[in-house]
């Protein structure tokens, strides 16, 4: 099933109010690629109040789960870059103080510990 603009923007969306973007930074979600070469597929946009931006090319041919975790990935990576390495979301797990992973299962997005060493998660969401 190709990648719709509607789901797309209300994964976006919901990362980024977990991720906590920094006030200002703004969403743009469409099917208009912004770099020469780029295919069919949904195309997500997030530019901040000084200029910068991050744009991340999500593929008709990727099936969601694995959308979902690039999206989650590098929409993540570039909050964390603009907020001057606050890890966001935390780890769930007592005393680190690493950002929490993105993981997909059935359909859902959970934030969890990358080293593996706790099973404690930061909750779902689709």
């Amino acid at each position: 099933m190709a990648l719709d603009v509607r789901t797309v923007r209300g994964w976006a969306e919901s990362l980024l109010r977990r991720l906590e973007a920094p006030e200002g930074a703004t969403l743009q979600v469409g099917t208009e690629g912004t770099a020469p070469g780029t295919g069919a597929g949904v195309h997500v946009t997030l530019a901040y109040p000084d200029g910068s931006s991050v744009t991340v090319d999500l593929d008709d041919a990727l099936p969601e789960p694995e959308a979902l975790i690039l999206l989650a990935e590098q929409l993540q990576d570039s909050v964390i870059e603009s907020t001057g390495g606050r890890p966001s979301p935390r780890c769930p797990a007592p005393g680190h103080t690493h950002p929490a992973t993105p993981h997909v299962s059935n359909g859902l997005l959970d934030w969890r510990c990358p080293t593996g060493t706790s099973e404690a998660s930061t909750g779902e969401q689709r």
